[in-house]
C-alpha cells in the first residue's frame, strides 16, 4: 500500500498484560488510523519481530524454558505470565549471551515467538476484537524488511554509528550532530537494542511525499527523538506523538515493576456492567482518548471511565440514523476540522468534539472508529 501516512506506534512485547498506558497507546493509535484514513492514505506499521527479536522478550522466554519446565502456556492466564515477567526483572541473574542471541535467530529467522507469548498474544486479540480496536497485525508473520548487517552498513554509510566492534565493543547510535547522547544499538556482545528492529522495519519504506508518524510513551521520548533525526538523514518526513503514561495509584511504573493487577484491559472489559458493547467501546474511547489526553498526569479511575461508558450510552441513544445520518462529504468535512500536525485527526479533539454541543457527525463517525 503506497499510503501518505504511515502510523508507526512502538509496539509492545507479548510479555504481560496491556496496561492502562497500553490500552492509551492502542486506543489513540486506532482513532488516528481509522479517523484520517476518512481523509487520506493511511497505513499503520506493525510488526511482531519489532518486538520479538529484542532482548526484552528473548531473554525472558529463556528464562521461562530454564525455570518453568513442561509448562502448558496455552491454557496459562495473562495474569500468571505477567507475574512472572514482574519476577524475572526483580531476580538477580547471570548474563547469557550466546543463549539468548540463539532465540532472538530463531525470532529474526523463523519468526519464532514461545508459546507463552503465543498465549499472550491470543489473549490481546480477544481483548482488541471486543474493543474494537482493529488487530494490528498480531496474526501476521513477516520478515523484517531490512537485514541487520544491511541496515547497520546503511548507518555507518551516512556517518550515524560510533562502531567499538574491532575492540571487542559496542555499536552505538551517535546523534551528537543534534546534541543527542550516544545511545547503544548493538552489544559488544552481539545483542541489539530494541531500536534496530524498529529501524530495520522503517528505514526500507522511506518514499518521497511519505510521512512517518512516531506513536510512543513519554518515558522513551528521547530514543524516539533520536529515531525520528536518524529516520531524516534517511530521507524521510518525521512526526512524533508522545503520550503520557497512565499512573495506577499514583504510581508511573514500567509493566515489568507490576503494580497492574486488576486494571489491565482483561480486568476492565471482564468486569460486570449493563452497558452494551456499543457504549463500552465508544466508553473507552472517550476516557483513554478524551479524558486521559495526550499529556495528562492523572491516574486511571476506574469510576471515572464508568462514568464515560454511561455517558458513551446515553450519546448513541441520540446518534441520528437513517435519513438523518449525515453524508460522507459531511463527515469528512468535520473530520477535516480536527486535522493537527501532519495531517492526522487528533483523537482527543475528536472524542471532546462528539460531546460537544455541536457533535460531529455521530452516527458516521462512530461506525469508522468502532468496528
Amino acid at each position: 500500500m503506497n499510503a501518505d501516512l504511515l502510523v508507526a506506534p512502538v509496539t509492545i512485547t507479548p510479555t504481560k498484560p496491556l496496561t492502562p498506558t497500553h490500552i492509551k497507546g492502542l486506543i489513540w493509535t486506532d482513532l488516528m488510523v481509522k479517523a484520517t484514513k476518512q481523509l487520506t492514505d493511511v497505513r499503520l506499521v506493525w510488526n511482531n519481530r519489532m518486538a520479538t527479536v529484542t532482548v526484552q522478550s528473548a531473554a525472558f522466554w529463556r528464562h521461562l524454558d530454564r525455570t518453568e519446565p513442561g509448562v502448558d502456556w496455552s491454557s496459562e492466564s495473562e495474569e500468571r505470565i505477567g507475574e512472572l515477567y514482574v519476577r524475572f526483572h526483580a531476580e538477580p541473574r547471570e548474563p547469557e549471551p550466546m543463549a539468548i542471541r540463539e532465540y532472538l535467530a530463531r525470532a529474526d529467522e523463523a519468526g519464532w515467538i514461545h508459546p507463552a507469548g503465543r498465549r499472550i498474544l491470543s489473549l490481546w486479540r480477544r481483548q482488541l476484537d471486543l474493543l474494537g480496536v482493529d488487530c494490528p497485525g498480531l496474526d501476521d508473520d513477516r520478515p523484517l524488511a531490512m537485514p541487520a548487517r544491511s541496515l547497520v552498513q546503511a548507518l555507518a554509510e551516512r556517518d550515524l554509528l560510533l562502531d567499538h566492534r574491532r575492540f571487542g565493543g559496542p555499536v552505538y547510535l551517535d546523534g551528537t550532530r543534534w546534541g543527542l547522547p550516544l545511545r547503544r544499538l548493538l552489544g559488544g556482545d552481539g545483542i541489539p537494542n530494541y531500536l534496530l528492529p524498529i529501524l530495520r522495519e522503517l528505514v526500507p519504506m522511506i518514499r518521497p511525499g511519505r510521512t512517518f508518524l512516531l506513536v510512543h510513551d513519554d518515558g522513551i521520548t528521547a530514543d524516539y527523538v533520536l529515531l525520528a533525526c536518524v529516520l531524516a538523514v534517511f530521507g524521510a518526513r518525521v512526526a512524533r506523538v508522545p503520550l503520557s503514561r497512565v499512573s495506577v495509584d499514583g504510581k508511573n511504573l514500567s509493566s515489568r515493576y507490576g503494580g497492574w493487577k486488576g486494571v489491565t484491559l482483561g480486568d476492565i472489559s471482564a468486569a460486570p456492567g449493563t452497558a452494551g458493547l456499543d457504549a463500552y467501546r465508544l466508553g473507552m474511547r472517550l476516557y483513554f482518548a478524551g479524558t486521559l489526553h495526550q499529556e495528562s498526569a492523572q491516574s486511571f479511575r476506574l469510576e471515572l471511565l464508568r462514568r464515560c461508558v454511561g455517558r458513551a450510552a446515553g450519546l448513541l441513544g441520540r446518534a441520528p440514523s437513517g435519513s438523518d445520518a449525515p453524508t460522507g462529504p459531511q463527515v469528512a468535512a468535520a473530520l477535516s476540522r480536527l486535522r493537527v500536525g501532519c495531517g492526522y485527526v487528533d483523537p482527543y479533539r475528536l472524542m471532546t468534539a462528539v460531546q460537544g454541543k455541536q457533535a460531529l457527525p455521530l452516527a458516521s463517525v462512530l461506525r469508522t472508529i468502532c468496528t
